[in-house]
C-alpha cells in the first residue's frame, strides 16, 4: 500500500468491504460510456467525468466507490461511428441490476447510479426494478443535478463534446485534452430544434432530446465528432459544474446517513 486513500471497492478485501459497510452502508456506481468525443477529447471523456467526481464525493463522505463499468448505453444516433462502443439497451441495464445486487450481499443499503452520459432514458427502468426487489436507489445524472450552473456559465446550449464537455475535461483531466484540435461544428436536425431539448432540458417547453428520432446518425453528418462550441471551453467553466455537482451529492449523501444510518435499510418494499 502507497498511503494514498482508498475509495474504490476493487481496492479492497472482502473483510474490509464488509466492515466498511457497517460504518457506511451507501454505495456509488458511477456510469458513462466509451464514446467518440470530437478530435480534441477522448474516448473515455464521459466515464473520466464519473470517475474524478465520484472520488471528489467519497473524499468528503466516506461511501464506497463501486468500479465504474465504462461501457454504457447509447441511442441511436451515437451508433457506428468508430470510437464508441455501445451497449445494447437490455445488456446495460442487465449489468446495473446485477452490480447493485451484488453488492447489497456485502451489506450496502443504499445505492446512488450517477450517471455522466446520455443514458438517462435506459436507466428509470433499472430504478423500479430495483425498488420492486426492495432497493433503494437514486440515478441522478449530472447536467440536472447541476443544470442552474450550467445555465448561468455557458454561453451555448449543452450538446456533445462541446463547451459544456471540454470544460470538464479541461478541469477533471487536463492532460487529456488537446485544445489544439477543438472544432466547432454546427448539427442540423430532421425537425427544427425549437421541439426539443439538449441534455438535462436546460430549454423550457420542450420535449426530451431522448423522445424522439430527430437527426440522422452522427457518422453520417458530423466531420469532427462535436455537436457544438468545444473552442469556448474552460477549465473555470468546468470547475464551476463540477463544484455544483458535487455539492448536491454530498448534500444528498449527508441526508441519507442522517436518516437512515447504517444498517437501517429504507422501507422501499
Amino acid at each position: 500500500m502507497d498511503g494514498k486513500k482508498r475509495l474504490w471497492w476493487q481496492e479492497f478485501t472482502r473483510p474490509e468491504i464488509v466492515e466498511h459497510a457497517k460504518i457506511c452502508d451507501i454505495a456509488m456506481l458511477p456510469v458513462a460510456s466509451i464514446e467518440q468525443h470530437g478530435e480534441h477529447l477522448t474516448t473515455g471523456e464521459d466515464s473520466w467525468h464519473a470517475i474524478k467526481i465520484s472520488e471528489m464525493v467519497a473524499e468528503r463522505t466516506g461511501i464506497m466507490l463501486l468500479p465504474c463499468p465504462w461501457y454504457g448505453a447509447h441511442p441511436y444516433h451515437h451508433w457506428n461511428y468508430a470510437g464508441t462502443i455501445p451497449l445494447r439497451f437490455e445488456t446495460f441495464m442487465n449489468l446495473l441490476l446485477d452490480i447493485v445486487r451484488g453488492a447489497a450481499v456485502a451489506g450496502y443499503n443504499k445505492f446512488i447510479i450517477f450517471n455522466c452520459h446520455g443514458e438517462e432514458w435506459a436507466i428509470p427502468p433499472v430504478v423500479h426494478q430495483l425498488g420492486l426487489e426492495g432497493y433503494f436507489v437514486v440515478a441522478p445524472t449530472l447536467w440536472e443535478i447541476a443544470k442552474t450552473t450550467l445555465n448561468e456559465v455557458l454561453e451555448t446550449p449543452f450538446m456533445h463534446a462541446d463547451e459544456a464537455e471540454t470544460s470538464l475535461g479541461l478541469y477533471l483531466v487536463p492532460e487529456l485534452v488537446d485544445m489544439s484540435k477543438a472544432r466547432d461544428e454546427v448539427h442540423e436536425y430532421l425537425i427544427d430544434s425549437k421541439w426539443f431539448a439538449g441534455p438535462g432540458g436546460l430549454i423550457k417547453d420542450r420535449m426530451p432530446w431522448h423522445a424522439a428520432t430527430f437527426t440522422q446518425p452522427e457518422y453520417k453528418h458530423l466531420k469532427h465528432g462535436v455537436v457544438g462550441y468545444a473552442t469556448k471551453g474552460s477549465a473555470e467553466k468546468g470547475r464551476r459544474i463540477v463544484e455544483a455537482a458535487v455539492n448536491w451529492l454530498v448534500s444528498l449523501i449527508e441526508e441519507l446517513k442522517t436518516k437512515y444510518p447504517p444498517g437501517v435499510k429504507p422501507p422501499v418494499k
